[in-house]
C-alpha cells in the first residue's frame, strides 16, 4: 500500500510459512509510473528465480498487481486482492500538483497520508494496527513516499487487461465489511469487473485487515490456495493427497481437471430397523460406560479406604513410639533426682573420725618416744 512496508505482512508469512508455504513480502523502491512499476517487478521475479507466483496486494499494491497480471499473465498464477481497486480516479490531482509530490518534503508527505488515516476511537485491534503502520512509515523517506503517491494519483486503469485477467488467473477478492478509508464506489467497480471472482469477507477489519484479523486473513489466504490446488510445500493436490493419506477417485472426470480430493457420495438414509438397532448399542454402550463408572468410583473408594487405615497405623505407631520415649525420658529423670539426693545426703552426714587405742594419747607431747610402744 502507500504507507507499508515489507514487515507490515509479518503475520501471514509467520503463519503461513510455519504450514510449508513459500512466502515473500515485497517492498518496491521509488517507481514515478505504472510502467516502471511492472518493468521493476518483473525484473524481481527474475532476479530470484521465481516462474510464477500467486500475488496477494492490499490496496495501493493490488492494483499494482492487476497491472502486472495484465502485461505479463503467464507469470501469475493466481490473484488475492485486498481494499484494492482497479482505477485511480478518485484520487486524481492536477498534473503540476503530482508533479511536486517528488519535491514535498518528507514531513509534509507523511502527514498527507496520516490525514487520510482512520479518526477517533477504534476497536484495542484496529488501534494497534493503525499505530504498527505508521511506525513503519517513519522508516520511508521522501522517495518512497512521494513515489507511492504519485502511483496512486496519476490517471490509470486496468480497463485495457480485464479480458486477459479474467481468462488466465483465478481471482478472490478479500475484503472488510466495516468502514474503511476506500471509497464505496471503488469497490462496487472492482466487483462489477471482476463478477467471476469469489468473495470473501471479513466481519470486522479495518483498513488493515491483515494486521487487525490476521488469523482470519491467513485462514482466506490458505482457503484460496487450497482452492487453486497449491498445498503447504509447493506441491500440488495429488502430491499432497498421497502425503497426506487421502484416498483420490482414479477415473472421475473431476481429477483430470482439477486433481481434486475425492469427495464421498451422500450417506442413504437408514431404515426404521437400523435406527433401532443403532439406538439399542447406545444403550448397550451407555450401560457398559454407567458400569465402567461405578466400578471405577468404587475401585476409588478402596483405595482411599486403604490410605486412610494405612495411616491410621502409621499414626498409632507414632504415638506408640512416642510414649516409649517419653518413659525412658521419665526413667532417666528419676534415676537423675536419685543420684542428686543421694549426693546431699552424704554431703549432710558428719565425718567419722577413726577408732582410738587403749594407749593412743591425744595430746601427747612432742619429744622422747615413750618406750612402751
Amino acid at each position: 500500500g502507500t504507507s507499508g512496508t515489507a514487515e507490515i505482512f509479518f503475520a501471514q508469512v509467520t503463519n503461513l510459512g510455519s504450514k510449508g508455504y513459500h512466502i515473500i513480502s515485497v517492498q518496491w523502491p521509488d517507481y514515478w509510473n505504472h510502467a516502471k512499476w511492472v518493468d521493476g517487478f518483473y525484473k524481481f521475479l527474475h532476479v530470484i528465480g521465481v516462474k510464477k507466483c500467486h500475488i496477494f496486494g492490499v490496496s495501493l499494491g493490488g492494483f499494482m498487481a492487476l497491472h502486472f497480471a495484465g502485461r505479463y499473465p503467464d507469470r501469475v498464477s493466481s490473484m488475492i486482492l485486498c481494499n484494492s481497486f482497479v482505477d485511480t480516479k478518485p484520487f486524481h490531482q492536477s498534473h503540476s500538483w503530482v508533479t511536486m509530490l517528488g519535491y514535498f518534503p518528507e514531513f509534509y508527505l507523511k502527514k498527507y497520508i496520516l490525514d487520510s488515516f482512520p479518526k477517533g476511537e477504534l476497536p484495542a485491534t484496529h488501534a494497534d494496527a493503525v499505530d504498527f503502520v505508521v511506525e513503519q512509515m517513519e522508516t520511508l523517506n521522501r522517495l518512497d513516499l512521494g513515489s507511492r503517491l504519485t502511483l496512486n494519483c496519476l490517471p490509470s486503469s486496468v480497463k485495457t487487461y480485464l479480458a486477459t485477467i479474467k481468462k488466465k488467473i483465478p481471482m478472490t477478492i478479500l475484503d472488510t465489511v466495516d468502514d474503511v478509508v476506500l471509497p464505496e464506489a471503488m469497490r462496487e467497480r472492482l466487483y462489477g469487473n471482476f463478477p467471476h471472482a469469489k468473495l470473501a469477507h471479513v466481519k470486522k477489519g479495518g483498513d488493515f485487515p491483515f494486521l487487525s484479523q490476521h488469523l482470519e486473513i491467513s485462514m482466506h489466504i490458505e482457503v484460496h490456495l487450497r482452492g487453486v490446488q497449491l498445498f503447504p510445500g509447493g506441491v500440488d493436490a495429488k502430491t499432497y493427497a498421497k502425503k497426506s493419506g487421502f484416498k483420490r477417485t482414479s477415473s472421475s472426470q473431476e481429477e483430470k481437471t482439477h486433481g481434486n480430493v475425492e469427495v464421498e457420495p451422500p450417506k442413504r438414509e437408514k431404515t426404521k430397523k437400523e435406527l433401532e438397532a443403532e439406538a439399542q448399542q447406545r444403550e448397550e454402550q451407555r450401560k457398559r460406560d454407567e458400569k465402567e463408572r461405578k466400578r471405577r468410583e468404587e475401585e476409588q473408594r478402596r483405595l482411599e479406604a486403604e490410605r486412610a487405615r494405612v495411616e491410621a497405623e502409621r499414626k498409632k505407631r507414632q504415638e506408640a513410639g512416642n510414649k516409649i520415649l517419653a518413659n525412658l525420658v521419665d526413667l532417666d529423670d528419676d534415676e537423675d533426682e536419685e543420684n542428686e539426693e543421694n549426693a546431699e545426703n552424704e554431703q549432710q552426714q558428719p565425718k567419722e573420725e577413726p577408732s582410738r587405742g587403749l594407749f593412743d594419747n591425744e595430746d601427747e607431747p612432742e619429744g622422747e618416744a615413750d618406750p612402751f610402744r
